[in-house]
């Protein structure tokens, strides 16, 4: 059994990827994507996520916005091997006390972590989350998230981000094992989206499958 813990800053889309993965399974899409297999799933639990009030709120017009207090999870099956991996995404607001505790409580009791970050604002400020972190593994994976938001050479932008955080982990002593471009949602005209988001699926099942 593998516990994945999807770590990052408020908002980089660590809600988005759970569950986007759970559409995946839902479908069956699961099993056409690269190292796919038959998958169930066993539990959903996305109780974690609270309306913020209206004083917390970014976008006043948006009367539905929404922060993760406490961790979601899901809790999914290999059929072939019978064997269950389990999911969380605590929130990034480190700022209050419930969401913290459920940050430090991933962190220790997760026994593979994904490090995830937006390319929709700078890297450099979302390190800030990571900094507050005490419990951390040796070696880790990363989700470069919100891949189609990158405007103009997105390739070459895309390894600045990686330089940037393999440098930040590095001097930590902390080994980046593997990569993942992904878009943890569902967008029409994006020409390249759906590869963006089997990576998201491809991800997951390369954490769990090999570890």
């Amino acid at each position: 059994m593998v516990n994945i813990g999807l770590l990052g800053d408020v908002s980089v889309g660590k809600t988005s990827i759970l569950r986007l993965f759970v559409k995946y399974l839902n479908k069956g899409d699961i099993e056409n994507v690269e190292g796919g297999r038959k998958c169930t799933v066993i539990k959903t639990d996305f109780s974690g996520e609270a309306t913020l009030p209206e004083g917390d709120k970014q976008n006043k017009l948006n009367e539905k916005e929404t922060k993760t207090i406490h961790p979601n999870r899901v809790v999914f099956r290999e059929d072939t091997t019978n064997k269950a991996h389990t999911i969380f995404a605590p929130g990034g607001d480190s700022s209050r006390a419930v969401v913290k505790m459920g940050i430090i409580t991933i962190s220790r009791i997760a026994t593979q972590i994904v490090a995830v970050f937006s390319c929709d604002r700078p890297i450099e400020k979302q390190f800030e989350f990571f900094n507050d972190i005490r419990f951390f593994p040796n070696s880790i994976f990363c989700a470069v998230n919100k891949i189609d938001l990158i405007d103009g050479d997105r390739e070459k932008k895309v390894e600045e981000i990686k330089s940037k955080i393999s440098k930040f982990f590095n001097e930590r002593k902390i080994e980046i094992k593997d990569y993942f471009m992904t878009c943890g949602e569902k967008i029409e005209g994006f020409g390249d989206i759906e590869t963006y988001n089997n990576h998201v699926a491809e991800m997951i099942l390369k954490i769990t499958t090999e570890n």
